[in-house]
């Protein structure tokens, strides 16, 4: 599947009080449904970035990240993310990414339908030689880890976990 073109909307800086430094908002329309999508790209400390995307007409639903829009276009809006992220490491090659594969209504957290594709996929494209892949399968959670970041601090791994715990009680 060929990839949507994506735009840039906007930056919100942040101050850091709720641990997200910057916000990048991109928008795509889908080739295959038409449908309109926001990509939320998350910037976190340790070049921590966490890529979220929902459909736009569920932008002011709390459960925006789970709904399912039965489009059947996973791969095609996965591929847009996926160059968003690589045009967010062209910008900084000490990045690293991580996202939720978030569970649907009635679905448990672990190994959820989204986080078993999207690990697949993600796994596809990014090789193993630039980042290390780390997986927690119990909260749906997919880590690319900046290998020349990891050199650097050997730490780091457990440093954005540590991060994130104290963020999020998700992470408990």
């Amino acid at each position: 599947m060929i990839p949507s073109s994506y735009y840039f909307v906007f930056v919100h800086r942040s101050h850091g009080f709720d641990g997200v430094l910057r916000i990048d908002l991109y928008r795509f329309t889908s080739v295959k449904s038409g449908l309109d999508y926001l990509v939320r790209v998350e910037e976190y400390p340790n070049n921590m970035y966490a890529v979220k995307f929902y459909l736009k007409n569920h932008s002011h639903s709390d459960k925006k990240y789970q709904l399912l829009t039965n489009t059947f276009e996973a791969r095609t809006i996965i591929n847009t993310c996926i160059n968003i992220m690589l045009s967010v490491y062209e910008k900084n090659d000490n990045a690293s990414f991580g996202f939720i594969g978030s569970n649907s209504d009635g679905e448990p957290v672990a190994n959820t339908k989204r986080y078993r594709v999207y690990s697949k996929i993600i796994a596809t494209y990014f090789s193993d030689k630039l980042f290390m892949h780390i997986e927690n399968i119990d909260k749906s959670v997919y880590m690319l880890i900046n290998r020349k970041q990891l050199e650097l601090n050997p730490n780091l791994i457990n440093d954005i976990e540590e991060s994130f715990m104290q963020m999020y009680d998700y992470f408990d």
